[in-house]
């Protein structure tokens, strides 16, 4: 794998698709000698071979076809890894590859880190299922590569660390190489890959990819896994898509049931791409409605919204409580939890109090005592440590002008679109985003039934931020959101009048109205929804 104690090894399936897809792009149908005798292949992280294993048995089969013999070339497969063990069981596999089919030879294969190796040679394939690590818990494996050129040159923040591997492999890969890897989908509209995108648009074309949305690894929950086969080239254009997707009739009467089906289509490169550099993985009846959106709307919600996140505590035993502690009444806030909100309203009652401590907070002695049994835990906090806040303080207390009067509240993840309105305190933690007025002109009501829409969803399920099935509500990806808002008032207050209807009693017919309208706003048919 390339890390030691991060081990996903590739099933064969996977590696077979990995393998098949790359050999497609080197050979392109033309099966012939020289071909054969040239080509390198590399897996940066190979572990106990899982892909060069299954890429030398195909090559070694094909010699057969090729020169009426079965043949090795010891230049066909090298192998890096950081796991000795794992790399003598890559040899000892290899072995028995060669024995299989009677053919001998050296095995090139290397220990050490090929991210800080200066590989000289060049090559025509890179395999890889590199090591799936997120920088936030691992600080100390990312701060040795950022030291280097290396590292200097691709480092972004909050990256994962397979990026790495993706930028190493193209750069020791030859003109017209081929790259196949299976790795975690996130990066497509991650923040933190810009970095990586932007290389992968600038020196070459995507081949094949298939997006699996799921975790294709036994016993590993969390993960959304593709495929994908890229060209050092930019003369291929074109891109082979399998996307997995959710089936929406049945999401729509059981939102529990996440059915998968296929869509298999294709994209010109350039066509991947959304306007933000993002990579955007739809057909091309989505990108017509995409177009439709973007064209009819006026603004995006960042001019028209502020959008924050809630409080990010530190420690939320010292700071969150059940109880209501009567002494303390003067620093205690109603504290929500994401699932108190609903489509349009948030439940009637707090379950739980916040002391909400910022630098404002003139803190008494007898609250400060209480603190005290959490003290040393709370001087842990790096922003105590660099002194940017007082130990007894929330580490990010927000404005608090953000969790009282008029807002938009959202769960930071879920399934469909659950916007709620509230004019109250609704204190809660970062799991939630609160949207509030940039101006008091701007009706909230307006937004809100936007926001719970049919176009919205389906606006944000392609374009928008997600981990598997479920939308991730942002700041950036929220604050990107197209929307159309009128100049005439009557339209702004048919929309308010429902969306303060469905927040005292919801109700299916006026969703309905909503819908109708947001459809005939933006040229979209029934049909296409």
């Amino acid at each position: 794998m390339g890390i030691i104690n991060f081990k996903v090894y590739t099933p064969y399936k996977y590696s077979f698709e990995i393998i098949r897809e790359g050999f497609k792009g080197y050979f392109q149908g033309e099966y012939t000698e020289e071909k054969l005798n040239n080509i390198k292949i590399i897996d940066l992280s190979s572990g106990t071979g899982n892909l060069l294993c299954v890429a030398l048995e195909k090559l070694i089969r094909l010699s057969k076809k090729i020169f009426g013999e079965y043949r090795y070339n010891e230049n066909w497969v090298t192998a890096y890894d950081l796991d000795f063990m794992a790399l003598e069981e890559y040899k000892r596999n290899i072995k028995k590859i060669l024995n299989k089919y009677g053919v001998q030879g050296e095995i090139k294969a290397f220990y050490g880190d090929s991210l800080l190796t200066d590989i000289k040679e060049k090559y025509n394939i890179v395999l890889g299922n590199p090591p799936y690590i997120g920088e936030k818990n691992n600080k100390d494996i990312f701060e040795s590569i950022k030291k280097s050129e290396f590292g200097k040159k691709y480092y972004q923040s909050k990256m994962d660390y397979f990026y790495f591997f993706i930028e190493k492999g193209i750069d020791i890969l030859e003109e017209n190489g081929v790259l196949s890897y299976i790795i975690t989908n996130y990066w497509l509209k991650a923040d933190s890959a810009t970095v990586l995108r932007k290389k992968l648009r600038d020196e070459g074309r995507y081949l094949y990819i298939n997006n699996f949305n799921t975790s294709v690894f036994k016993d590993v929950n969390g993960q959304h896994n593709m495929i994908f086969t890229w060209k050092k080239s930019l003369d291929d254009k074109v891109c082979s898509i399998k996307n997995y997707v959710l089936d929406e009739e049945v999401f729509k009467k059981d939102e529990n049931n996440l059915k998968q089906v296929v869509e298999k289509f294709f994209l010109n490169n350039e066509e991947l791409y959304d306007e933000n550099g993002n990579i955007v993985l739809t057909n091309l009846e989505n990108k017509k409605i995409t177009k439709k959106i973007l064209e009819k709307s006026n603004f995006r919600l960042k001019d028209l919204l502020n959008i924050n996140q809630g409080i990010i505590s530190g420690y939320d035993k010292a700071f969150i409580s059940k109880d209501f502690l009567e002494e303390y009444r003067e620093y205690l806030k109603p504290f929500y939890k994401s699932k108190d909100i609903f489509k349009y309203s948030i439940k009637d009652r707090n379950e739980f109090w916040v002391l909400y401590l910022d630098k404002n907070t003139l803190i008494n002695n007898k609250l400060l005592n209480y603190l005290e049994q959490y003290r040393e835990k709370l001087e842990k906090r790096r922003e105590v440590k660099s002194s940017k806040i007082k130990w007894w303080e929330l580490q990010w207390s927000r404005d608090r002008n953000i969790f009282s009067g008029e807002k938009i509240i959202v769960r930071q993840r879920c399934k469909r679109n659950i916007f709620a309105y509230s004019d109250e305190d609704f204190f809660g933690s970062a799991d939630i985003y609160y949207l509030s007025k940039k101006n008091m002109d701007i009706n909230l009501f307006y937004l809100l039934g936007y926001l719970n829409s049919e176009i919205f969803y389906k606006w944000y399920r392609i374009n928008g931020k997600s981990k598997g099935y479920n939308l991730e509500f942002y700041s950036t990806p929220l604050k990107e959101t197209p929307v159309y808002y009128p100049e005439d008032e009557k339209e702004i207050k048919y929309i308010e009048s429902l969306v303060k209807e469905q927040i005292v009693n919801y109700s299916e017919e006026n969703q309905k109205k909503i819908e109708d309208y947001f459809l005939k706003t933006y040229s979209i048919s029934e049909l296409e929804r």
